[in-house]
């Protein structure tokens, strides 16, 4: 019944999305069936109590988030904020500089401060403002934020997801899973860059950039996450960034200090009311009910909304400004709405199949050999993340079933290690996530599936590496 539900709906979304082109309505589709499906099969409305209540908080966090990502970006492109930001990159001699610099260093900074979806939110309008096409913008930095995204904001996915407190065996299988791919996702993005811009990259003049982008970050990504799991992604993304800069980017065409303070003061502003919000309020929350999701006062949505007002409150003092922050508020309403009601239907879908998923998995996957299981973690994760667009999601459906004893073998610690894995790569192909970073500049025009058609090549050169790397260690260990 299960599978019949799963694979009935989940072909709704898929036409809808991709056929029609129109994700609403395989989102409305798809939820329509489910719900007749489920009480045609048990008339029970009570199952549909938690995933309903949890898809309208989780819905209503994610219209925060994008409201103010969306508001902030209005504000800075108001007051011309992105002027000094094009003078610094019309410096550089390569736009793949560009790409690294803030789709890979500082999008993994911001991963590990924030997460949330916050990185590709932030990074995409940047390249927008700097003249990239809208699929450029949109496609690599969700495809950047990949290898982050399995230590995610201050260890969130492997805390929450997995219960994982301190760096073990599964910590370690992770980092060295993610070594190699962590080294070459700067070449995958590269390709990504000379298909979305439709131009001829000089791979002779740009390897030793590439690969002197990617050894920095992976060894910083080692050499941290072995010790830590809050700070991996913010100090290979920081630390990363600078030594990038400095052994790679001349010193004609790096800028002074004072310029990158004057292009990310709006940006510090945010992430310290965010750190400082996280301090305070992260562990402030109330549920409606018994097993629904906890309503956090922690929301980086309303903090996006602060960063937003403070720094129109400093422009306002600065210069006179012609537009109210009224105004803002009400054109990013008005600009938001349609996509605030596609999350909705979107997340409420997630939440009715995400326990038939659980259980199909718990159901016929226990009696896989050890090989098929080390195949088969990883991309569980990235289904969850698909459906649920959060890796700290994923690992939490599939969790249970990765530690269970009926799925449990000699290499359990590799095997969530692999499903966390698969669930950080999966963010780049998340309809949800997509939803979100093509609203942030208004791309309608960019449809699903030449993103999806992209970002699954970069996930399956991933996946041959991890997957790989899993069969190498399993008969080493």
């Amino acid at each position: 019944m299960e599978l019949f539900s799963t694979l009935g709906s989940l072909t709704f979304l898929l036409i809808g999305a991709f056929y029609l082109r129109k994700l609403w309505l395989g989102a409305v589709l798809a939820l329509i069936f489910l719900i007749s499906f489920k009480l045609f099969s048990n008339g029970d409305l009570g199952y549909f109590s938690i995933p309903a209540i949890n898809g309208i908080v989780i819905s209503i966090e994610l219209a925060l988030l994008l409201f103010g990502a969306y508001l902030l970006f209005k504000l800075l492109q108001a007051n011309d904020h992105f002027r000094t930001l094009n003078q610094i990159t019309s410096a550089f001699s390569s736009r793949l500089t560009v790409i690294i610099l803030f789709a890979y260093f500082l999008g993994s900074f911001m991963e590990g401060v924030a997460g949330f979806g916050i990185p590709a939110m932030l990074i995409t309008p940047m390249l927008f403002t700097l003249g990239f096409r809208p699929q450029t913008c949109i496609i690599i930095p969700l495809a950047a934020n990949t290898t982050a995204v399995t230590f995610g904001a201050l260890g969130t996915p492997l805390k929450i997801g997995l219960g994982i407190l301190e760096p073990d065996a599964a910590v370690q299988f992770t980092v060295f899973l993610n070594f190699i791919p962590a080294i070459l996702l700067p070449f995958f993005l590269a390709f990504l860059f000379e298909k979305t811009e439709q131009t001829k990259i000089n791979w002779r003049e740009n390897w030793k950039m590439l690969l002197g982008a990617g050894v920095i970050y992976a060894v910083l990504y080692l050499s941290t996450g072995l010790f830590t799991i809050e700070y991996a992604s913010v100090i290979s993304g920081i630390l990363g960034m600078l030594l990038y800069t400095f052994f790679f980017v001349s010193k004609e065409e790096n800028p002074p200090l004072r310029s990158w303070f004057d292009t990310f003061y709006p940006y510090l502003i945010f992430i310290l009311l965010l750190l400082v919000s996280k301090y305070f309020l992260s562990d402030l929350s109330w549920s409606i009910a018994a097993g629904t999701r906890a309503i956090s006062l922690y929301q980086p949505g309303i903090i996006f909304i602060l960063a937003a007002l403070v720094y129109h409150l400093y422009i306002k003092a600065k210069v006179s400004s012609p537009l109210s922050f009224d105004y803002h508020l009400k054109s990013t309403s008005q600009v938001v709405s349609k996509t605030v009601l596609t999350l909705f239907v979107l997340v409420s879908y997630a939440q009715f199949i995400r326990v038939d998923i659980a259980l199909l998995t718990q159901n016929h996957l226990s009696d896989l050999g050890e090989g098929a299981k080390l195949i088969v973690s990883p991309i569980l994760g990235i289904v969850g993340t698909f459906l649920s667009g959060s890796a700290t999601m994923s690992n939490l459906i599939f969790g249970n079933t990765i530690q269970s004893a009926a799925f449990a073998v000699s290499n359990a610690f590799l095997l969530s290690a692999l499903l966390n894995t698969g669930s950080a790569i999966g963010n780049c192909i998340s309809l949800q996530n997509i939803l979100m970073v093509k609203s942030v500049i208004n791309a309608p025009e960019v449809n699903y599936s030449n993103i999806m058609k992209l970002n699954l090549i970069l996930i399956a050169l991933y996946l041959v590496l991890v997957v790989g790397m899993s069969f190498l260690i399993a008969a080493w260990t």
